[in-house]
């Protein structure tokens, strides 16, 4: 997925986050929605399902250039940032064979789930993760997952999954902007306090975003 990717002169980008409550879903929306505003695009953006609270299903939808409601339509979605397995696999509807997914490996369970595991309730059980990553990967065949939990962990901050995704998302040339000029703007939106981590964990998801464009069915 580069420049030459058939998308890069898209007139409009449906980008879905989803993910649970405390991983950034809502923060990582926002910072791409400013972001694109400031760079003179039309942006909407909206909550789509679930609550923020911690643990709960999550999703936002970032729409670029693409109208003004903030709603996608079944099959229509052009990337999905899936920050959990399950979360992503529930985003299925709006997918089709041209949607790029980016699918973060690591399980978070939810409360009730945990709970169950606790009192060895016979119906606790998690999805197999490679099951629901081929449940994705049939749907279309542009699928990355990766472990972006380890990766934010490995820079400092299992918080900073979000900004992992991102770094991906930019660093995969699939929107239109520079990675650099993008994350310049964001910088100046992050508390101090937190720049070094964050800076880093967009760093590694640059990384991975490049190799990304060498994905077949993604070049």
């Amino acid at each position: 997925m580069n420049a030459s990717d058939d998308r890069s002169d898209k007139t409009g980008w449906r980008i879905l986050i989803a993910g649970t409550g405390g991983q950034g879903v809502l923060t990582a929306a926002r910072l791409l929605s400013e972001a694109f505003v400031e760079l003179g695009h039309d942006v909407v953006s909206g909550q789509l399902h679930g609550m923020a609270q911690r643990g709960g299903s999550v999703q936002s939808s970032v729409i670029i250039n693409g109208g003004i409601s903030p709603v996608i339509a079944s099959g229509r979605a052009d990337v999905v940032l899936g920050f959990e397995p399950v979360e992503t696999a529930r985003t299925l509807p709006l997918m089709s064979d041209r949607t790029v997914v980016y699918m973060n490996t690591a399980p978070v369970v939810p409360f009730i789930l945990g709970q169950r595991y606790i009192l060895k309730k016979e119906d606790a059980e998690y999805p197999d993760v490679k099951g629901l990553i081929d449940r994705v990967s049939e749907a279309t065949p542009r699928v990355c997952a990766f472990d972006a939990t380890e990766i934010a962990v490995e820079t400092g901050s299992a918080k900073a999954v979000n900004i992992v995704m991102l770094g991906c998302l930019l660093g995969s040339g699939v929107l239109p902007c520079l990675a650099d000029v993008f994350w310049d703007i964001v910088a100046r939106k992050i508390p101090p306090r937190l720049a070094d981590v964050n800076a880093a964990a967009f760093s590694r998801g640059l990384d991975v975003g490049g190799r990304l464009q060498t994905l077949e069915g993604a070049r």
